[in-house]
């Protein structure tokens, strides 16, 4: 056996060996923690643009009449209370259900 098959070999072991040990520790499940993550990451983008659509057209509403009162909203966003001064929207997707009271709020869980 050469030098060069040995290292190769010795490599290959010690690869095996700790991937074996990666998958015994607590938590190392990584991967699908991962896919989790990236899943919740891309779901909280999805629904902060669909309140920034919202706040984008009550702005609108506000600049062109000095009030909130009557903007519309896109679906699935509900305008749920505009006034001349704030309002709150809301989103529900399945069993998913936020809120964004405003102006210069942040979505939050929940009902307005």
């Amino acid at each position: 056996m050469s030098t060069r098959m040995g290292i190769t070999i010795g490599l290959v072991l010690a690869t095996l060996a700790f991937g074996g040990w990666r998958m015994m520790l607590p938590g190392a499940d990584g991967g699908s923690n991962d896919v989790e993550q990236g899943v919740s990451s891309m779901l909280s983008t999805v629904i902060k643009a669909q309140f920034t659509g919202a706040q984008a057209s009550l702005d609108a509403q506000r600049m062109a009449t000095g009030s909130y009162a009557g903007a519309v909203v896109q679906a699935p966003i509900v305008l749920v209370r505009a006034d001349q001064t704030s309002y709150c929207v809301q989103l529900e997707q399945g069993v998913e259900l936020q809120h964004l009271a405003g102006p210069g709020g942040t979505p939050q869980p929940g009902r307005c």
